[in-house]
């Protein structure tokens, strides 16, 4: 079969007793690492986290692998602030199907030109896969991400990291996963089932990432807030032209007329007057 990547020889033996183990302990909070574990004898990779998202609340953690305090701190930083910028969440909201997914192919096609991010603690760097880092997160790793389908609208991740100068994660490496994925992405689902029962309801963000469907206020149209978003997510002309469905000339147009509505001129005025509106709402 040309041009189709063949999975890398698995330790079957190895992943079947991790996913038995896992599934004889299905209640168990430390799940994920379970999961983890087997997924281990799978593919290499150095790190590991498993998050749930619910609309548009923080996501929930439900564990990882992450040791060193600069990683703790990056990880804090996440399920605080930089969340709302992250390719999955964004990806999510917009209606992710579950599969696995380099993150590099989540992130929009001009994700940071701008380094006025860096009070919501990222720090742009073009060596990174998305052009930015969370700060304190771990640095010049690859990402694949596992996402899992879950009722009412939620969606697990499961993500994984490896060195990109230990080779990153290969074709072959791809295929493995998706050999195992159904397994993994059942045993997931259950066990969030179970979990969902003793979970407390999630309070909706009111800061950051209302901040992103306010911005404007009653100043902009509709789509002219749609357009002030997507721009301030990192998006190019042609990508919210592609996600909107309209022309490039449109959202120019649409540009042109919510910096005139704002009384600004440039992108940077722009991000200048999104990070006041976060100060506001934040004193």
């Amino acid at each position: 079969m040309d041009g189709v990547a063949r999975p890398a020889e698995i330790d079957l033996a190895a992943f079947a007793a991790a996913m038995a183990g896992a599934l004889q302990d299905i209640e168990a909070d430390d799940l994920p690492c379970r999961l983890f574990e087997a997924l281990g004898r799978v593919v290499p990779f150095e790190l590991a986290s498993c998050y749930v998202y619910s609309g548009r609340t923080k996501p929930l953690h439900l564990g990882d692998t992450f040791q060193s305090r600069a990683a703790r701190t990056g990880q804090e930083n996440f399920l605080n602030n930089t969340y709302v910028l992250n390719p999955v969440y964004n990806a999510y909201l917009r209606g992710l199907r579950s599969g696995i997914y380099r993150i590099g192919d989540l992130a929009p096609d001009s994700y940071f030109e701008s380094d006025h991010y860096k009070k919501l603690k990222v720090k742009v760097l073009e060596s990174e896969e998305i052009g930015y880092i969370t700060e304190g997160w771990p640095r010049g790793m690859e990402e694949l991400v596992f996402a899992i389908a879950l009722p009412d609208g939620e969606m697990g991740e499961i993500s994984l990291l490896r060195a990109i100068r230990s080779g990153g994660f290969t074709n072959a490496h791809m295929a493995s996963l998706r050999a195992v994925e159904p397994l993994l992405a059942e045993t997931f689902r259950l066990f969030w089932k179970r979990r969902r029962l003793r979970r407390r309801p999630a309070l909706r963000d009111t800061t950051i990432d209302e901040a992103f469907s306010r911005f404007g206020g009653e100043r902009l149209s509709p789509r002219e807030r749609e357009v002030a978003q997507l721009i301030l997510r990192g998006h190019s002309t042609h990508s919210i032209a592609e996600l909107l469905g309209i022309t490039e000339a449109t959202v120019k147009s649409h540009r042109k007329n919510l910096y005139g509505k704002l009384e600004i001129a440039t992108q940077y005025e722009l991000f200048s007057l999104f990070l006041k509106s976060l100060e506001l709402k934040a004193a």
